[in-house]
């Protein structure tokens, strides 16, 4: 689709909107008037599929759903409380509405995409923003960047009837603007469009006959990534004419999750009629099994409160069972709520439906009616006895904001009910029991911000009654599952509580989590929150596995051994993983040398390499780490666009790019993507202000890659020295020894002419395996940004176990030698394990 054709298809999709969405197919009613509206501000945003979609929805509490997930898809920042470009959406619609008193203006359409025109340089060197014609209604807008790119371009608007909407010009024989009645507007700078139209008409054409920046601009944003998937599939919808089934379903009340009661649902299936398959599991050996998926509606009001979806597969009995128990938790408010439940029997092709409200009660009503769930399935009353610890609340109290901790801090609780004690553990280690309230301690994070665990447990009679735990100077990529219950060590007859806490990369969602008893997969869960009561085959040892996944497929697992008699010891083994660049006396790459070219040594004693690749097409994570210091005033637009460039022209699918700007403190302006247009967003949005902290920033920006594997990369430019940072130098160098990331360091003007900078970067850099470059105008970027990219796709990939028995604290120094004549090795220079 061309440029012009996506302006005349969005255009016409607005105007289409009250006629085609006012009626509702799925009810054959009217759609409510503020839907339509909806729909009618959210326009050239919506794609017809997403449009389709919300129209043929049956119920109005999914479309109230739909409109939330739909802003929540296009958050450019879930770290925050506001939805930015919601905010932003809303606020330009408004103003559209009243500058053109209409979205069908091409004007309004290109003014929601791009925002407003500006900081365009023209021929003569003017900046301009806008031009308007004295003679005829036609108007020529400048855009010097927008927020989906930071390239110019020009689009001239003109009305060819009176009265009527501004439409985009694209060709001067067909589309001729109408006389106007008088000036447009007193401000007689504005008045030169005529003067510039010519240059302004060969500049569009030029851009739509090459498919340019105007064909990127002018249609809506592709929506995110399978988000309206992923709202179907959360739906108790049963296909026309599918079987049926009856069910039983029991509600229990075992405790409190902080506010909100612990709901159990325990559903039961008529074992005779349940679906079977038979699967060859280990030893060869056949087994039956049952599989289920469930899908779950909680309705408050006319609300939809949430949506639930779990997978169950259960080996089947030797005989036909009276019935299939399926149990799953929610944490509800207390009130009345409507359940819709959809189970479907995978194997036997079959669905089962549920519609009923409950009246979810407090914390002193539920522990009256704990008998009724365990009367029919009492093997769960070790787990409803866990989950009732929730009952007393003990709750760490967050830092204030993501700073990065070290030294003594102060840590302090939430507390209600009554303890003995509570204990206060460092990483594993209990530092202190405190015997009255308040209840909080001073903690040594030592001198470096590496990652921490504190956990806090509340103490009655002997027995820990209520816990929770936290992570300080966690990285913002750390992606782990680990099982907070149940306990290691500890005995369970029949039924335990599987609670997984999950660390997620910064703006990703999991996708699901799945939990294994030995061998077995039991139970899928979508949503938190991970929890999921298990009946166990009587005291016998075994083990939970839980598998949480990413939407790329990405995974982490815990493990966690149930009834041991001893305790079971975790041995890690090391591997250690080098990415190695091997060039000659000019800089460029020498490729595909053999393995026994190589030697490693970590503390001069020689290693076996495992693992020896040349690859030439490495994918990796970058992060672009931009001094915006006051400074930079004069140079940051061409520092953006020179960025910008190294985007378009290095980025491919498997890559991943982020955004990262200093003065004062380091920030975040856009996480790891490969979404060219939110790193467009991000670096169009720079500003020169503040002075330079670069070593907290330095720390800040590696902390931010901690928990990426592979390849990794830092861009530093800089130009001057630190000024006010908390961290030294040393702490600076110790986070970069620590992180695995190889640094870029680029010195700018005074960085590069400062010889304490110029030391500064080149260690950095050399301690990581990357260079330092000094330049005295940004002009020489690009040419930078070549030779780092030429660097990363060009490089060894060596891996080895290490053989040392030092302390994990000190620091391993590694060397790699390479049997090639005029050869230079660039790779880290140790690590801390």
């Amino acid at each position: 689709m061309t440029a012009r054709t996506r302006i005349a298809s969005a255009v016409a999709a607005s105007l289409l909107v009250a006629a085609a969405a006012a009626q509702d197919t799925a009810n054959s009613r009217p759609l409510d008037s503020r839907f339509v509206r909806w729909l009618e501000r959210v326009g050239p945003l919506i794609s017809d599929e997403e449009r389709e979609f919300f129209v043929n929805l049956p119920e109005d509490y999914r479309r109230e759903a739909f409109i939330q997930a739909f802003w929540k898809a296009r958050d450019p920042d879930p770290r925050t409380p506001l939805n930015e470009l919601q905010v932003l959406w809303e606020d330009r619609v408004d103003a559209a509405l009243t500058q053109w008193g209409t979205l069908e203006d091409a004007r309004a359409l290109f003014y929601l995409l791009n925002g407003p025109p500006g900081r365009f340089i023209l021929p003569d060197g003017r900046t301009a923003a806008y031009c308007l014609s004295r003679t005829s209604e036609l108007e020529i807008w400048f855009y010097g960047g927008s927020d989906r790119t930071s390239r110019h371009f020009v689009v001239i608007f003109l009305a060819t009837s009176r009265n009527k909407p501004y439409v985009f010009w694209h060709e001067s024989p067909v589309r001729r603007p109408t006389s106007r009645r008088g000036l447009p507007t007193t401000n007689i700078t504005v008045l030169c469009a005529d003067e510039w139209f010519g240059w302004a008409a060969q500049a569009v054409q030029r851009d739509l006959a090459s498919n340019g920046v105007i064909e990127e601009v002018s249609g809506p944003p592709e929506p995110p990534d399978e988000w309206l998937a992923t709202f179907a599939a959360f739906n108790t919808d049963v296909p026309e004419g599918a079987p049926r089934f009856d069910i039983d379903i029991e509600w229990d009340y075992p405790g409190r999750n902080q506010t909100r009661t612990v709901t159990h649902g325990l559903v039961m299936v008529p074992g005779p009629s349940a679906g079977r398959r038979i699967f060859q599991g280990r030893n060869s050996q056949k087994r039956a099994y049952h599989s289920f998926h469930m899908t779950g509606e909680v309705i408050r009001g006319d609300r939809l409160f949430e949506t639930f979806r779990y997978r169950f597969e259960l080996p089947a009995s030797g005989s036909d069972e009276d019935s299939i128990p399926l149990v799953f938790t929610r944490y509800l408010r207390p009130g009345e709520v409507q359940i819709r439940l959809k189970v479907e029997d995978v194997f036997g092709q079959q669905f089962a439906v549920v519609n009923e409200t409950i009246d979810v009660p407090n914390l002193e009503e539920a522990r009256s009616l704990r008998k009724t769930i365990l009367e029919t399935f009492p093997a769960l009353a070790e787990a409803n006895q866990a989950a009732a610890r929730g009952e007393r609340l003990l709750r760490l109290v967050p830092p204030r904001d993501e700073r990065l901790r070290v030294g003594m801090v102060r840590f302090s609780t939430h507390a209600i009910g009554d303890f003995d004690a509570v204990a206060f553990s460092l990483d594993g280690r209990e530092i202190l029991r405190k015997r009255r309230p308040p209840y909080g301690v001073e903690l040594n994070l030592g001198s470096h911000p590496t990652e921490h665990r504190i956990r806090v447990e509340g103490l009655k009679d002997g027995k820990v009654v209520a816990s929770d735990e936290m992570s300080v100077n966690r990285g913002g990529q750390r992606f782990r599952a680990r099982f907070i219950e149940p306990r290691s060590g500890e005995q369970y007859l029949q039924s335990t509580r599987a609670a997984v806490e999950i660390a997620v990369p910064d703006g990703e969602e999991i996708e699901r989590l799945e939990l294994f008893l030995g061998e077995e997969r039991i139970a899928t869960l979508y949503q938190p929150p991970w929890v999921q009561p298990v009946v166990l085959d009587g005291p016998s040892l075994t083990y939970l596995r839980a598998a949480a996944f990413l939407a790329d497929g990405s995974s982490t697992e815990d493990v966690v051994f149930i009834n041991s008699p001893n305790p079971i010891e975790r041995i890690d083994v090391q591997y250690i993983e080098l990415f190695a660049s091997v060039v000659d006396e000019r800089g460029r790459p020498i490729p595909e040398l053999a393995q026994d070219r190589f030697r490693i040594t970590e503390d001069g004693v020689e290693q076996t390499v495992r693992r020896f690749e040349w690859v030439d097409d490495t994918p990796f994570h970058a992060g672009l780490l931009l001094d915006t210091s006051a400074s930079m005033q004069d140079s940051i637009g061409q520092v953006r666009a020179a960025a910008q460039r190294f985007v378009d022209n290095t980025l491919e699918p498997r890559d991943r790019m982020a955004v990262l700007a200093f003065a004062n403190r380091a920030r975040v302006e856009s996480r790891f993507t490969k979404d060219r247009g939110q790193l467009a967003r991000a670096l169009a949005g720079l500003k020169a202000t503040g002075t330079t902290s670069l070593y907290d920033s330095l720390v800040f920006a590696l902390s931010y890659f901690d928990g990426i594997s592979g390849q990794k990369a830092l861009l530093l430019l800089s130009d001057g020295k630190d000024e006010n940072s908390s961290f030294t130098f040393e702490s600076a160098l110790e986070a970069a020894q620590r992180s695995g990331v190889t640094i870029y360091a680029i010195g700018l003007r005074e960085a590069a002419a400062d010889r304490t900078t110029r030391r500064v970067l080149e260690r950095i850099a050399g301690e990581t395996g990357g260079q330092a470059f000094f330049i005295d105008g940004v002009s020489q970027l690009d040419a930078i940004y070549a030779r780092i990219e030429r660097e990363l796709r060009n490089r060894y990939l060596l891996t080895y176990q290490s053989t040392s028995t030092r302390p994990e604290s000190e620091f391993r120094v590694v060397r790699v030698d390479v049997d090639a004549r005029d050869a230079e090795v660039r790779t880290m220079s140790g690590y801390y394990p």
